[in-house]
């Protein structure tokens, strides 16, 4: 009878008030991260496909609800996981959606459409069930909970509807759902303190995510170039490419500051939201490197794409700085300009990137994020030791 009553454990509110042990991510979340990878993985093949303006819009118009489908599971989770047999079969039956979603990927602005949205939904409609299971069993949880439950399940509505018309209503629609979703945590601010997050928990999460994002970024390179005959301008463009990808997981991980999610909520929103341009950059960073590499080849097809490593490295730092910003007691410190200078630079060269070339575009930047870590090295050490 334990053992049933430990496999339906209804949902209760996890926060930092708890006397549980400092929560650590599950192996259930690990797994839940990697399928989602996997449809972040996806879409850069077809930004490859699609190396252009256009193109990469298209890609971060995609990435949004990728991203936020993974923020509301992960967001969820850390306020009411039991990791009863209820959520484990829900949190499955979602990870089985989210592969549906990848494979529809493709097909996101075309064909695929249908498939893209219901998918979406599919993966939404579980997190439905997942706070209806909330409402019911936490109360001091309810009016935060109903509010989320009732702004996705408008969007799903809409989602739902788009389904009924072509382009370029159908995006249309997409969009005011997100805006909808992307919005409920704004409108729900008053009844977060009713409903805490575990501040110990999210920043282990994103940075979970994040560090298998710069993962996939190298393993992409690595698959994407496995038949290239390596000259040495390829393997600069791969050294180089390396290079920014060791100084990115650097400065995510020694320099940014994740206590910000603790000292108020509008910080830890802030947390939330810049980390879409930080994953979106890191993982399409892997995909400019990558073409920059397959660029250096003699003869090689793809021409002036610096400008992506340019674009990815931008958006990136811009994410990084916004970060920093809502980290106090300093508005505009060392570390905010740094990374602005950096994704200044990034700026400067897109603009270049067609009289540059892809490698020494890859190497600029990877030199100014290596400088970047080397001077916040050495700032940060000054300031612990003072």
């Amino acid at each position: 009878m334990p053992r049933l009553t430990r496999l339906l454990e209804p949902p209760r509110l996890r926060t930092v008030e708890s006397d549980e042990a400092e929560r650590r991510a599950t192996w259930l979340e690990l797994f839940f991260d990697l399928v989602f990878v996997a449809a972040i993985t996806e879409l850069g093949t077809i930004l490859g496909l699609h190396l252009s303006a256009v193109g990469y819009l298209k890609y971060a118009a995609l990435f949004v609800p990728i991203w936020w489908a993974w923020a509301g599971f992960a967001f969820y989770a850390n306020r009411f996981d039991t990791d009863d047999l209820v959520y484990r079969l829900l949190v499955l039956l979602g990870m089985f959606a989210v592969a549906a979603l990848a494979t529809n990927v493709r097909g996101g602005f075309l064909h695929g459409a249908s498939g893209f949205a219901a998918s979406y939904v599919a993966a939404r409609i579980v997190l439905l069930v997942l706070y209806a299971r909330a409402i019911r069993f936490v109360p001091q949880a309810r009016q935060l909970a109903t509010l989320y439950f009732l702004a996705f399940a408008a969007a799903v509505v809409i989602w739902l509807v788009s389904l009924a018309f072509g382009s370029p209503e159908r995006f249309v629609g997409w969009g005011l759902a997100l805006t909808i979703e992307l919005a409920a945590p704004l409108f729900g601010w008053r009844q977060i303190p009713q409903a805490p997050i575990d501040v110990r928990h999210i920043p282990e999460r994103f940075g979970l995510l994040t560090i298998i994002v710069l993962g996939e970024s190298v393993l992409a390179v690595v698959i994407g170039v496995r038949n290239v005959s390596w000259s040495r301008n390829a393997a600069a463009a791969a050294a180089g490419g390396f290079v920014a990808v060791a100084a990115l997981w650097w400065v995510y991980f020694e320099f940014l500051d994740s206590s910000m999610v603790s000292r108020s909520i509008a910080s830890g929103l802030v947390f939330t939201y810049a980390h879409f341009p930080v994953v979106m950059g890191i993982a399409s960073l892997g995909v400019g490197v990558k073409y920059a590499i397959l660029s250096s080849r003699p003869g090689g097809e793809y021409g002036n794409v610096g400008w992506v490593v340019c674009l990815a490295t931008l958006i990136c730092m811009l994410g990084l700085a916004a970060i920093q910003l809502a980290t106090p007691p300093v508005l505009f410190d060392a570390d905010v300009w740094l990374r602005l200078g950096t994704a200044g630079l990034a700026a400067v060269l897109a603009v270049l990137s067609s009289v540059l070339s892809p490698i020494l575009i890859v190497w600029l930047l990877a030199l100014a994020l290596a400088l970047q870590v080397v001077v916040e090295l050495g700032g940060h050490e000054a300031h612990s030791s003072a």
